[in-house]
């Protein structure tokens, strides 16, 4: 087992803490969970250290992507990106939510060599962190299996392995969109830009977001200067003001609404905020701009 993967199975094992589960198997390459909880969670954003599979058993698991709201029944495979995720769980009627969860390393698909003749050049950006497709008798077959081998706490990683592997196959068979997906995430990186439009309302401190971004203080603090060219808190203060002065010009939002649209945690540190850089209180700025039709399309 080298390095890299036996930091993928302390990160994965260690946030599983912080969750209800029962049997867990796990080699160096994947882990499988079965979960299970009857507590009710809001929506909140959680890191996946790894990619997953998530098959929903009973209830329902809620993802909320660019402001969609997307749900997935048992009827349906989730399929996640490593990366910053807002997630919660809806109970079942009998007040318990549960599914079977498999972690998968990059390095898992790579190689699987079902992507030995696919040019990655050629595959295209797939910016999607999640894609959602629909369950059959053979999928649920290994919906079956997985459970059976957490049951008897069946731990062969070459079975398990092969399992995974198949199961890609058949997806790629299956819905050929798929395949660009699964390419992405050999492609994939931890992108800073991507995870603070994700996170910059949310008023996280550095702390929280270096968590996110699965990087140490200092080593999060180096990438985004590095990247942006000014310290987190600058950037994350100018975009706020960005949204701020888009709603301002494009909508009749009154100043609490688009204080709360923007986290902004208070109109007085919005008004000062954007007045220390536009040198003009958001009130102003709005009656000059239906004047002059600043920033009109």
């Amino acid at each position: 087992m080298n390095d890299s993967n036996i930091v993928f199975l302390k990160n994965v094992t260690d946030r599983m803490k912080t969750f209800p589960q029962e049997k867990i198997l796990k080699d160096d390459k994947l882990l499988f969970a079965k979960w299970k909880t009857n507590t009710v969670s809001t929506k909140q954003f959680i890191l996946m250290q790894e990619n997953a599979f998530v098959f929903v058993l009973k209830g329902k698991k809620v993802i909320v992507q660019d402001g969609d709201i997307l749900e997935i029944n048992n009827q349906q495979l989730l399929i996640l990106k490593k990366g910053v995720h807002k997630m919660t769980e809806y109970l079942a009627e009998d007040g318990t939510f549960e599914a079977i969860v498999i972690y998968f390393t990059d390095a898992f698909i790579k190689h699987s060599r079902l992507f030995d003749n696919v040019d990655p050049s050629q595959s295209g950006i797939v910016n999607q962190d999640i894609m959602i497709v629909g369950t059959d008798k053979m999928i649920n077959s290994f919906v079956v299996q997985y459970c059976n081998y957490i049951l008897e706490n069946e731990n062969d990683a070459l079975i398990m392995e092969l399992k995974v592997v198949e199961l890609t196959h058949l997806l790629l068979k299956k819905y050929p969109q798929t395949q660009r997906f699964f390419t992405s995430i050999i492609q994939q990186s931890s992108d800073l830009r991507s995870l603070m439009e994700k996170l910059y309302k949310e008023n996280y401190s550095i702390s929280q977001l270096a968590y996110f971004s699965n990087r140490s203080l200092s080593k999060f603090k180096r990438d985004f200067k590095s990247k942006f060219q000014c310290s987190p808190a600058k950037w994350i203060l100018s975009r706020k003001l960005t949204d701020v002065r888009f709603y301002l010009v494009n909508t009749d939002k009154n100043m609490s609404e688009i204080a709360d649209e923007t986290g902004f945690e208070s109109l007085s540190h919005l008004d000062k905020s954007f007045k220390r850089l536009y040198g003009i209180t958001p009130s102003a700025f709005r009656n000059l701009s239906a004047v002059n039709q600043i920033d009109k399309p």
